[in-house]
């Protein structure tokens, strides 16, 4: 038999320059890395692993041509930081102040606070509606206070990188000063604008509105501060979030057992240490924030009130379950851990089970006013309407003697409730007057 001459296959005549190339256009076409996702695709989403809060925001920036929103995700405070078991420092939660700054005054001079030993946390929505917005913003800038932004907040930060662009550009600064002289209503500038508007104003946005008025008077230290704040801040010696609406323990588009919930199984921990409960335990609470869709949305975490019967979420109060109901639900099911720690994806067997392998994990949360003070068991609503001439609330941590209280004469008992697993905290509030 003649000999065949040998041939290399189709992809032996590839040049090894060829393969070079074609292995960087598959790594520009996912990726670089997680971080950094390149056309909205990022390599985890693509491997179908959910993205953080983190690279969800990263996404949403790159697809907007000038991103005012400017979102912080998540900040942590570690343990050491709050320090609760120090007899010599707090922690303390203060609800959505809205400008009132004489009622914030008073409501830290009840608990006396004191900036050197006790840690400030607020709830977001520090601005609009009151009358002291700035005032409140330069207090909390002052001192270094820690928080999270509103619905409201948010608007104003819009509103003032917006403005912030139209004067950076030629003739920008000019045409918006033009707009101002006029002092025009809503409607008037909606008339004029199809005529004359030089910069398009995004959808929904109102000219002449509170949010536009204050945005415009923010002096660069006052919004530095409130564009720096996060949407959501995780606090896990307490095994606690805090964010300004809400979010939700489960996708509620899919069963709560399915294994993809975050709470449906362990997370996958990977240092030396993921065989102690309180890092897995810290694990999983980031997963309900970085595996649930609606988490990563920053709508949810700033508007969120309830959970429609089709699972969407809702900013309308009536409109489904309240979120707060949903939370509390899901948390009384986790039993804990097993005690090896193993990870059982084994659908009949979660079926079977009547727990979820997890622990409860709390929320503090403002925004719904209408609901008042909402104290659950794993959920902590403290908006009491303060703009609205009722009372602002805070809850403290570490207050076990009732230490620096000053005793007002106000009517009101000082509360103390049960706070996760072991602790507790005081609901301290005082009266507001309506603006």
């Amino acid at each position: 038999m003649a000999n065949r001459q040998w041939r290399p296959s189709p992809l032996r005549r590839i040049s090894p320059p060829a393969i070079v190339a074609l292995f960087l256009v598959v790594i520009l076409w996912l990726g670089v890395s997680n971080d950094y996702p390149m056309g909205g695709l990022s390599a985890s989403s693509f491997l179908g692993q959910p993205m953080s809060l983190e690279e969800e925001l990263r996404v949403e920036a790159s697809r907007k041509k000038l991103d005012f929103s400017q979102y912080v995700g998540l900040w942590t405070i570690s343990g050491d930081e709050i320090a609760i078991d120090d007899p010599e420092r707090r922690l303390i939660i203060v609800g959505d102040v809205h400008g009132m700054d004489n009622e914030l005054g008073d409501l830290l001079k009840k608990v006396g606070y004191s900036s050197e030993h006790d840690r400030l946390v607020h709830l977001g929505d520090v601005t609009i509606k009151g009358p002291h917005s700035r005032r409140v913003l330069s207090r909390l800038a002052s001192q270094n206070v820690t928080g999270v932004r509103g619905n409201h907040d948010q608007k104003v930060i819009e509103w003032r990188g917006f403005i912030d662009y139209v004067k950076s550009q030629k003739g920008g600064r000019e045409w918006f000063e033009e707009l101002e002289a006029m002092d025009l209503t809503p409607k008037q500038f909606d008339k004029l604008s199809k005529k004359k508007k030089k910069y398009k104003i995004p959808d929904g946005w109102e000219w002449g509105s509170e949010h536009w008025n204050l945005a415009r008077k923010l002096s660069e230290s006052e919004y530095n501060y409130l564009r720096s704040l996060p949407l959501a801040i995780h606090l896990p010696s307490l095994h606690t979030f805090v964010v300004h609406a809400g979010m939700l323990p489960y996708d509620p588009t899919h069963s709560m057992r399915n294994k993809k919930q975050p709470l449906s199984h362990l997370p996958t921990v990977s240092h030396a240490s993921s065989q102690d409960v309180e890092t897995v335990r810290a694990a999983q609470e980031l997963t309900i924030l970085n595996e649930v869709p609606q988490n990563r949305k920053p709508f949810t975490l700033l508007n969120l009130r309830d959970v429609t019967p089709k699972g969407k979420v809702s900013r309308k109060p009536g409109n489904g379950q309240p979120w707060a109901d949903m939370w509390n639900e899901v948390q009384h099911l986790c039993k804990g851990f097993s005690s090896e720690l193993v990870d059982d994806n084994e659908p009949d067997e979660l079926k079977r089970k009547k727990y979820l392998p997890c622990y409860p994990t709390n929320v503090i949360y403002g925004h719904a006013a209408k609901r008042g003070l909402d104290l659950k068991r794993w959920t902590k609503g403290i908006d009491t309407g303060c703009v609205y001439g009722r009372r602002l609330t805070a809850l403290v941590f570490g207050d076990t003697k009732h230490k620096g209280l000053d005793d007002s004469g106000d009517e009101e008992e000082l509360e103390e409730v049960r706070f996760g697993d072991s602790s507790k905290a005081r609901v301290v509030s005082v009266k507001c007057r309506a603006p």
